[in-house]
Formats: C-alpha cells, structure tokens, sequence
C-alpha cells in the first residue's frame, strides 16, 4: 500500500521537478544495498533528493526480512512521502514571502497616512489638548470588533450577524440616548422585516425567510403586488416632493414623467422574464406602448436614468438644496431595481422607511450621553454594509447573481458585464452610500459641506484601509489553513471590490 502511493506521489514529483528522473528499478533490484544506505541529506536540488528518499524507501523495502525491518521501511515511505507532500504544497501555493511582506508593509502606510489625514485634516480623532477620543465609543467598539471578526474564518463565512447586531446595537443606543424613540422602534422594527427576508451566510442558508415564501409559485402574485407597492410609493414622494419645494414646472414635469416610465419599464422587464408575470388586462394594455424586447426595456432604463440625472441637475438651482438629494435617491431607483431580484423590491421600500426617520435629528438627552449616542452617519455605514447581505448576499462566489448581468448588453462585453454584476451586487450598499451623502448634504451647505464630505471619505478610507491590511494579514497567515481558498481567498475578492469598486470608485 505504502509503495502504491509513494509511486504515484513520486510521479506527481516528476511532473513538477525537471531534476527528479524515473526510478530504473533493474538497478534497485540488482544493487539493493548500495540504494538502501545512500546519504540524501546533501543533495542539494529538491528533485534529485526526493529521487534519492525514494529509490532508498524502494531498496529497503526490497531487502526486509523481519519485522524490524519493515518497521524501518515504513519509515522510509513516510519520510518520502512528508518531504515530497510539503515540497508539493509549496510549489503549488507558489507564495512569495518578501513580496507578500512588503505588500504589509505598504498597506501599514497607507493605514498611518490615513489616519495622519483624518487626524490634521480637518477631522480629529484624538483630541490632544483634552487627552479624549473625538470620535463616539460605538464607532471605535464597532471597528475594533470587525478586525478582530476577520481572524474567524466561521465569523467571514456569517458575516451579515455582524453587521446585523450591530445595526440593531447602534439603534439601540440611539433609542437610550436621544427623544425620537418611537421612529427609532419603528426603525428596529423595520430593519428586523429587512434581516428575515433573505437567509444568508452558510450555516443558516437553508432556513425558511420572506424569499422563500414569495418565491413559491402559488405566491406570485404577492411578489408583483409588493413591486407595484414599492414603485407607486417612490413614484409618489417624488411627485409629493416637487409639488412642495420645486418652482420650476417644466423640469419638476419632465422628472417625474421619465421616473413613472423608467419604472414601468422595470415592471415590464421583471415580468416578461418571469414564468409567473403580470397578466393583467390592463396591464397588457401598458405593456403594448412599451419595447417589445427585453434588452430593449433595459436600455430603457439606463437612458431614462441618466435623463433623470440630467434633468436633476438641470433644474437644482430652481428647486433648491433640499430636494436635489432627494431626487438623486428616487431616480437611481429604476437602475437599482432593474439589476435586482424580483422579491426583493420591498426591501428597498423599507430602506426608504428607515432612512425618511432618520429625520428630524434629535439631540442626547445630556452631555454624558453624546458620546454613546451614535451619529446618523455611523448607523447608515452600518446599514450599508448590511445591506449587501440583506439582499441575499455572502462572502461566497456562489452567492453572485448573474441574472441580471446581461441586461441590456446584446453583445458580451468584459468590462460592461462586470460593472452591471458590481451594481446589481452592491445596490443596497450604493443607495444607502447616496442616502448618508443626501443626509449631510440636507444639513451642511457651501465649503463647510466640502470639507463634511471629505472628513467622511478620509474615515471611510481609513476603515476600508485598516480592514484589507487586517485581512490580508491573516491571509498571511493561513496560506497554509485547510479553509484557504473556500474562505479566506473569496473573502479577500470581496474586500478588494469593496476597497477598489465601492468606497474608492463610487465614493470618490
């Protein structure tokens, strides 16, 4: 059995070593001794020794006669078989260590520059002359605990009950601290509908939720009830919106017509690729004065979305601060929407549930409180991160929805095909990043929003920073762990999109 294995371990050895020859096991047989008793300690080639380790194991195996001597062959086998196993773990995994250092190093950098950038840049976090934190306890709580979460590769693999306790603990301490308790239950209330709509993660995957239930096709219908519900809803507080605080007609017409036709346009897509779609009569008399194609619906709905931008923009000065951030979180909707699941449309309706109560803000109830009062900003972070894994996320590649990658696209394009799967995947994150950007904005106005909004990307940074130095450290570290590609190595692809795609594309 043993001379079984160390036969095929050795041919494995042969394909990846030119030094290591076949075994011309005439001349073990003929000279048995001479084999048996060779010093392979001083070979120098990897190859070449592994060959010596096992023509000696293959020489004595040939001359055991007791017991004592197999005990010794058996030896040998293993002593092959340990060399050659951690020679071919090695060549396989290929690491370079001095780069794999240096890449450490250089990322420490960039975390101190970071840091050097938030403390003199206009947002302190020490404050020196008072010897006291600038920053409130649950930002600094919140950020110790996840490096120290990226040190379990069980922790990675059920990512979301991180970031879902912490949306729960931050509001929490928002409902001890401040006089908005009733929003503030509702908005418990509302995220705990959010977390029970899609199980995901590994070891609870598989446990009944929302999904499954509007999935199911005797429950179609509920699905469509709850898309038009959330259209119809974000249709109407842009229109309630503009007949409020917009003075100029024509754009305030001319972006909610392109809103109401980018929206029917994502129904009509969602429903024609349904098995179960809309079939009613008067929905097939909407559906006739649309695109009949399906890529024709998509593109659609990418040029009514930068239409809407366009018009936004356009009509900012005659509608005024307060409505222009609104009008970027409602026109991207349709985009969002269309790169999304069916059944997880309502999610976003309770998105725009949670976010509309964040206003107005109240104060702590005492200065002792303020600094365990977490900030709107800190607990919009938290829902962003949250809600990639609300949407039916994980750290998982098989967790990539690439049903909606080829929206629109005829022709398979690399680069275009990507960017849809990056929105499609990270939509909950991208419209919660707009909502924190619209909540600073509705506050702070002039240089003194510039200099609000770099403060943000300068802490942003620095926890993407500090998070993909901690993480690419323990992925140092566990080269060797057994849950290294299936673990660790997705949850790294992860980290760099949200690094590279998220905070330093988007956010910047």
């Amino acid at each position: 059995m043993l001379q079984t294995v160390s036969a095929q371990i050795y041919g494995l050895v042969r394909a990846n070593e030119n030094n290591a020859v076949a075994v011309d096991l005439q001349q073990i047989i003929a000279n048995p001794a001479v084999y048996a008793k060779a010093d392979c300690s001083h070979i120098d080639t990897a190859g070449s020794q592994m060959q010596c380790k096992y023509e000696a194991a293959l020489a004595m195996h040939r001359q055991a006669s007791s017991n004592t001597d197999v005990s010794n062959v058996e030896r040998a086998y293993y002593e092959f078989m340990e060399l050659a196993s951690t020679h071919l773990s090695r060549a396989s995994s290929g690491y370079n260590l001095q780069l794999m250092t240096m890449g450490l190093v250089l990322m420490a950098a960039t975390v101190l520059g970071f840091a050097v950038l938030c403390q003199f840049g206009g947002t302190s976090l020490i404050h020196f002359k008072s010897r006291r934190l600038a920053v409130s306890l649950p930002a600094v709580g919140m950020w110790a605990t996840y490096l120290l979460s990226t040190l379990s590769s069980s922790l990675i693999e059920e990512e979301h009950q991180f970031w879902y306790f912490w949306v729960q603990t931050l509001l929490a301490l928002r409902l001890a601290t401040n006089g908005g308790r009733y929003r503030t239950l509702a908005q418990m209330a509302a995220f705990r509908v959010v977390r029970a709509w899609n199980q995901t993660g590994q070891f609870w995957a598989g446990e009944p939720d929302v999904r499954q239930y509007l999935n199911a096709p005797e429950n179609a219908w509920l699905v469509w009830v709850l898309a038009v519900v959330t259209l119809g809803a974000i249709n109407a507080a842009a229109w309630a919106l503009h007949r409020r605080y917009w003075r100029s007609v024509l754009w305030s017409r001319a972006f909610r017509g392109l809103l109401a036709y980018a929206s029917v346009c994502v129904l009509a897509y969602h429903s024609d690729r349904s098995h179960e779609g809309l079939t009613l009569g008067v929905w097939k008399m909407v559906r006739a004065c649309l695109p009949s194609d399906s890529a024709r619906l998509a593109q659609s709905v990418y040029f009514a979305t930068a239409l809407l931008a366009a018009t936004s923009c356009a009509g900012l000065r005659r509608a005024g601060a307060y409505v222009a951030p609104l009008d970027a979180l409602t026109g991207v909707m349709p985009l969002l929407l269309l790169l999304s699941r069916p059944h997880n449309f309502a999610v976003f309706g309770l998105f725009f549930v949670i976010c509309a109560l964040f206003f107005p803000e109240v104060p702590a109830n005492s200065q002792s409180r303020e600094l365990l009062l977490p900030s709107r900003v800190l607990v919009i972070f938290a829902l962003a991160h949250a809600s990639f894994f609300a949407l039916g996320n994980s750290n998982s590649l098989a967790s990539i929805d690439l049903s909606n990658a080829y929206a629109g696209v005829s022709r398979y394009n690399e680069a275009l095909v990507g960017v849809l799967v990056f929105i499609g995947s990270w939509a909950g994150p991208l419209w919660w990043a707009m909502a924190g950007l619209a909540l600073v904005a509705l506050e702070t106005e002039g240089v003194r929003l510039q200099l609000q909004v770099r403060a943000l990307l300068a802490a942003a940074h620095l926890w993407q920073a500090s998070t993909l130095l901690a993480i690419s450290w323990v992925a140092t570290m566990m080269r060797t762990h057994l849950f290294v590609w299936s673990v660790f190595s997705p949850r790294y692809l992860y980290q760099i999109a949200w690094s590279v795609g998220f905070y330093l594309a988007c956010g910047t």
